[in-house]
């Protein structure tokens, strides 16, 4: 039978193959497959496309691939990974519509890199079978489609092949899933464009235009080929008359369906059942492949890992980025940036700051306060702190609990990784809502402890507190977006003032904040990455007189910093709340610019860096920090 199902064992929703493989029939299944070369080469057909994959390229086959597995290389090595979509969809409601891309003809990247390691992990901690494999595994795995989910969602035409769509957009990215997934899923049903930009909200032409900038095919195009691929497990494990499989995938006429067919494949569907059904998977014709033993595939894949982290150490160039970007004052915005600032406080936090706490709310500006207590508190200590809010201004609300202890310590929270991860994570996403913790819930012995805050638990201002600065009046329209960049028009008219945000980082700094680390691994992070950007952005503003309010977040400017020269043992002239004697301040910059045909800034960095810059008409007082 075409279909092939997958077994899992009870508490192990991960199914692992290492194998030498010559044959590996015609088959599809409903879950997510790795195919990772470990070693050699070998041919993967996967629907019209034949891949020739070679030593550490992984393609993925989303669930109801029609595919196959061919060598002529003898010492070829594959790992088959087979991931449970059921299980794993308590994570991800939507992995069974995801249709992840991670074959690219354009060499491997660093972000292919990081792939590579975290599925050489997992293969080598099954292979080694220590007594949490399992649970190492699976934990690991929901890693890995964390992180396909935000690289690896979609896909491109390059001539002949499906590869990995390449976009620095998130909210191109984000969009194009959408589509790509409501046609992977409703491809029999009569879609018109009109019906999908409805759903979408977004105009028909810009619709169009996303499709065709991001598959190489207009909407009609795409939604027949759609069809045509799923047509292809009715040809090859039904005998229906082409008639009929036609209708059901969607076409109109027979005509209509072999025309499209013969646009990817070739050649007719009937000559494709013809010449694949033979080479089909089944009880007759299986797979072909002799098991690699355990220890020769453990070294193997410590082999991979090594070379793997070889590369990472011995990348002693720097690398220099260069930008040119125009933004056009006047088009349509890709997004809005509209949320409030929560700030969550305590009685032990007024304990700590005494009325310094209200200075720290005001420079903040939240729009709520969020104000918690325990069994530990006196109605009379609550009531109070809450009047005094209440009269400083603070729409106040008291929740009873316990300060819950955070999932994730990591000492990136405490340095400048922590306001990048902080504004690009928000302006990524649509919440409405922006809830942060004002200061480290600690016993007082340590002043840095990794907590996502605002202030050590003595009232040291923390790289976070100045993002969270910025984005407490954040709020319009996103212009433009990159990686490392962005520009904010935040309010319109004569008023219009303008904010662009540049950053200087790595994957591994963006996540940091996002898994435990310690504060010396997050120190040799910060000063291993020397990479340099130079962007210039050009704004087509209205002639007139500007003010630049320009600021800077360094890694070498802040409490994590100045702590990290002492080798991290606390300085006891810094445990009193008062004892703010370092400099944490961005470094400032304030010019007028005489714009007369367009308005110019640069942003140069070497190394982890943030920058920030707010572009109004001079005279024009609004407060957009």
């Amino acid at each position: 039978m075409l279909f092939e199902k997958i077994t899992y064992q009870d508490d192990f929703p991960i199914n692992i193959t290492i194998a030498n493989i010559e044959e590996y029939p015609i088959h599809y299944h409903q879950d997510i497959e790795f195919v990772f070369v470990l070693k050699g080469h070998v041919t993967l057909k996967n629907g019209y496309c034949s891949y020739n994959l070679n030593e550490r390229d992984i393609f993925t086959n989303s669930g109801h691939e029609v595919h196959s597995l061919t060598s002529d290389d003898p010492d070829n090595i594959v790992a088959l990974i087979q991931i449970s979509t059921h299980y794993f969809s308590q994570y991800f409601p939507s992995l069974s519509k995801a249709c992840y891309r991670t074959y690219t003809n354009k060499g491997r990247s660093s972000k292919h890199d990081n792939l590579q390691e975290k599925l050489l992990d997992i293969l080598l901690q099954y292979s080694i079978r220590s007594s949490r494999y399992k649970t190492v595994c699976t934990y690991a795995m929901i890693d890995v489609i964390k992180y396909l989910e935000k690289i690896f969602n979609l896909f491109a035409f390059n001539g002949e092949m499906v590869i990995n769509f390449e976009s620095s957009n998130p909210v191109t990215i984000e969009r194009i899933s959408h589509i790509i997934g409501y046609i992977y899923q409703n491809y029999a049903e009569k879609i018109t464009l009109n019906d999908l930009a409805e759903i979408e909200h977004l105009s028909t032409f810009y619709l169009s235009h996303i499709i065709k900038d991001c598959t190489g095919m207009n909407f009609r195009e795409f939604l027949c080929f759609a069809r045509v691929e799923w047509s292809e497990i009715q040809l090859l494990d039904t005998t229906k008359k082409i008639s009929q499989v036609a209708k059901d995938v969607g076409f109109s006429t027979t005509s209509y369906y072999e025309k499209y067919f013969r646009k990817w494949f070739g050649h007719s569907p009937q000559e494709h059942r013809d010449r694949y059904m033979p080479m089909v998977k089944s009880e007759f014709h299986q797979e072909t492949l002799t098991l690699i033993p355990p220890n020769k595939a453990i070294t193997l894949i410590r082999n991979l890992l090594s070379s793997l982290n070889s590369q990472k150490n011995s990348t002693s160039l720097v690398n220099t980025l260069k930008l040119e970007i125009d933004v056009d004052i006047h088009a349509a915005p890709l997004s809005r940036i509209s949320h409030s600032l929560i700030l969550e406080i305590s009685c032990e936090d007024f304990k700590a700051l005494g009325f310094h706490l209200f200075s720290q709310l005001s420079d903040l500006r939240p729009e709520g306060v969020l104000l918690r207590y325990s069994d530990d508190d006196s109605p009379e200590q609550i009531m109070k702190l809450h009047e005094l809010l209440e009269t400083a201004g603070f729409q106040t609300a008291c929740v009873k609990q316990n300060h819950a202890p955070f999932v994730i310590t990591s000492a990136g929270n405490d340095s400048i990784a922590y306001p990048i991860h902080l504004i690009h994570k928000l302006i990524r996403s649509d919440e409405e809502q922006l809830s942060l913790t004002l200061r480290d819930h600690s016993s007082g012995e340590s002043i840095l402890s990794g907590q996502p805050s605002l202030l050590t638990a003595n009232g040291i201002r923390k790289p976070g507190y100045f993002a969270c600065q910025l984005l407490s009046g954040l709020k319009g329209d996103l212009l433009c977006w990159g990686k490392q960049y962005c520009v904010i028009e935040t309010s319109s008219g004569s008023n219009a003032a303008y904010v662009i945000i540049v950053s200087n980082f790595n994957e591994d700094i963006y996540e940091m904040c996002a898994k435990e680390t310690t504060a010396h691994q997050a120190k040799s992070m910060l000063n291993e990455f020397k990479d340099e950007i130079d962007f210039n952005v050009s704004l087509n503003l209205p002639p007139g007189m500007y003010s630049v309010t320009k600021y800077s977040l360094t890694k070498n400017r802040n409490i994590f910093a100045y702590m990290s020269t002492f080798d991290f043992n606390d300085d006891a002239s810094l445990k009193g709340a008062d004892a703010v004697t370092i400099p944490t301040e961005p470094e400032l910059e304030i010019y007028i610019e005489d714009v007369r045909t367009s308005f110019n800034i640069n942003f140069s960095m070497k190394g982890v860096e943030s920058q920030y810059a707010v572009i109004r008409l001079k005279g024009d007082s609004k407060d957009v920090r």
